[in-house]
């Protein structure tokens, strides 16, 4: 019996650090602004990292590293990214068992451009992540007390089938749903309304629930049955359940690298109900703290807090009336 068990991704991070990477303002870009570099010429890369990645193994290793006893449900190529995905989850002591191996096809990759600037732009292939269907999962061999779903690529019949697997073992279920999965609005909804936690930011909520501004948190305070987790940036996050709203307000963090940060706190949260099943204010901190902690450094893992790491002290939860 494990505490957790997570099904997701698994990446492998590739990030390119060069001066000659440009960030190019323009209103007609969907972001508003581009990362260039001169085409047809050969770019010099002054630094290079390797990382390990994606939701699944993200969010295992913090519940490995917070003391408890995780499993992850992954799928990767018989490659050599493979090999590093497999050694990067046995180094978090995370119980590998569960890894399925894609013969046909090559582990996701993400490529990272790194301007000095710290902005960033990425490249994905989702390679075998993509294709971790439900048929390909030993569930009776799945035991566990919380069962943790992060981004499936908008397979919505999987996530269906984690969450009828969870309600017959009695365990617990939180999602952190991707785009892919929200844009499947109605269908998402009926699955995030029999779980025990929901996480999403704030653009996820938005697209979500299709209201902006103060009504937000009002529609989800009418629609959630479990927990609601919205997070905000550097504004904090909010906490919604059928008792009220808890709000954690975050001091600035000058971030290198946001990559995980979502992955950081989620899990860090169901970890704190886990240690204190009763105390939202502790899974909160706890959250904020970790993913705080994480984007101080590169690559999704290299920040996480342990179980000795203390919480930091400026945070202040505010429970809001509704």
């Amino acid at each position: 019996m494990h505490d957790v068990i997570t099904i997701g991704s698994a990446f492998q991070d590739l990030y390119l650090f060069s001066r000659n990477f440009r960030i190019v303002r323009d209103k007609k870009s969907p972001t508003g602004a581009n990362e260039c570099f001169a085409f047809g010429s050969k770019i010099e890369v002054e630094k290079i990292l390797r990382e390990v990645g994606g939701g699944g193994t993200n969010t295992a290793a913090t519940f490995a590293r917070l003391g408890l006893k995780v499993a992850c449900v992954v799928k990767v190529g018989d490659d050599a990214a493979g090999e590093d995905v497999i050694r990067e989850i046995k180094k978090f002591k995370i119980d590998p068992k569960f890894i399925i191996r894609d013969y046909d096809d090559q582990t996701a990759l993400s490529v990272f451009f790194l301007a000095n600037s710290g902005e960033r732009t990425v490249l994905a292939y989702r390679g075998a992540s993509a294709d971790l269907h439900d048929y390909l999962i030993p569930w009776n061999k799945l035991k566990a007390k919380w069962y943790y779903a992060s981004s499936l690529g908008g397979n919505l019949k999987l996530l269906n089938h984690i969450l009828s697997h969870s309600q017959r073992q009695q365990a617990r279920i939180a999602i952190n749903p991707g785009k892919p999965e929200l844009r499947q609005t109605a269908k998402i909804l009926s699955i995030l309304k029999k779980a025990d936690v929901v996480l999403v930011n704030r653009e996820e909520a938005e697209m979500l629930f299709s209201v902006k501004g103060d009504k937000l948190i009002h529609k989800i305070f009418k629609w959630c049955c479990g927990i609601f987790v919205v997070t905000d940036g550097e504004k904090g996050s909010w906490a919604v359940t059928k008792k009220g709203v808890w709000q954690v307000k975050i001091k600035p963090v000058k971030a290198v690298d946001t990559t995980g940060a979502g992955d950081a706190f989620g899990s860090a949260f169901v970890a704190g109900l886990i240690k204190k099943p009763d105390d939202l204010g502790y899974a909160l901190k706890l959250a904020s703290t970790n993913s705080a902690s994480t984007v101080k450094i590169i690559g999704a893992k290299n920040g996480l807090i342990s179980s000795r790491t203390p919480l930091i002290g400026s945070l202040k939860i505010k429970k809001l009336r509704i």
